[in-house]
């Protein structure tokens, strides 16, 4: 290794939030010519930008080649693993009083959300932030009551005026052919035959309203967000594979990162 020329590599590595990561990582540059040359090493991320140095010259990955004597930067943005990751909700008392927070307080009893579990009150979260959002827009203005919590989606009653809202709204919500047949509700709530189901045009993190009525002519709706489970990059700068099902913290980082909506929780 001494006869090999060597560079440095700055390590500039985010979070969604676009912070600077800390922890414990094992970084491996892979030669595409030789071998021998790949590199391995174990370090702590500082929160800042880590210089690496010693790394071999030439090319040494797809997405990095460390020119002899000089310094080349690695941007990347790393999503938090679901199942590592820790939560910071905000407390019911911060539901109660807080402005940004009023409409929600006013569809959901805060008993109700304080039994609820963290991915409950992640996927709860994460809905109202979508739904509160100018981009769908604003749709939870006409939630009345939620009446149901899962961690990939919420149940609610709205009122009538929101299904033409979204019919009128072809270029934000696009319908979809099966009309939500997927989509199960609940005790007497009965899915629409026909354009029942509206999806936001969204690449990841697209919101997805599916309606009903029950026997009192009342409507009502599934909300769900979607994270495009199974792709492995979102766009050419982020590194993550998602965890299969739906979870609502790939949920918490598509829509800080890639739509600028923050959940009002974090992450760690």
């Amino acid at each position: 290794m001494s006869e090999t020329n060597t560079g440095t590599v700055m390590c500039d590595f985010r979070d969604a939030y676009g912070d600077s990561i800390r922890g414990e990582v094992d970084l491996g540059f892979r030669n595409l010519k030789v071998q021998s040359l790949n590199f391995r090493h174990q370090t702590e991320l500082p929160g800042q930008p880590l210089p690496l140095r010693g790394v071999p010259a030439f090319p040494v990955s797809v997405f990095v080649d460390v020119p002899s004597n000089e310094e080349r930067t690695i941007h990347e943005t790393f999503f938090i693993k679901p199942s590592e990751a820790t939560p910071v909700f905000p407390s019911t008392d911060e539901i109660c009083t807080l402005s940004r927070w009023s409409a929600l307080a006013a569809a959901l009893d805060p008993s109700r959300y304080e039994a609820l579990e963290p991915q409950q009150k992640a996927g709860l979260l994460n809905l109202f932030a979508k739904m509160s959002n100018p981009s769908t827009p604003a749709v939870f203005s006409d939630v009345i009551e939620i009446f149901k919590v899962k961690p990939a989606r919420i149940y609610a009653r709205v009122v009538p005026e929101l299904l033409e809202k979204v019919r009128a709204l072809p270029q934000r919500f696009h319908e979809q052919p099966d009309g939500g047949s997927l989509h199960k509700f609940l005790d007497d709530w009965v899915r629409l035959d026909q354009h029942a189901s509206f999806k936001t045009p969204d690449s990841m993190g697209n919101l997805q309203l599916t309606f009903a009525k029950n026997p009192q002519n009342q409507f009502g709706v599934d909300a769900d967000l979607d994270d495009h489970q199974g792709l492995q990059h979102a766009f050419d700068v982020i590194k993550h594979k998602f965890s299969g099902d739906t979870n609502p913290y790939d949920i918490h980082e598509v829509l800080v990162k890639l739509q600028g909506i923050d959940p009002g929780y974090r992450l760690s």
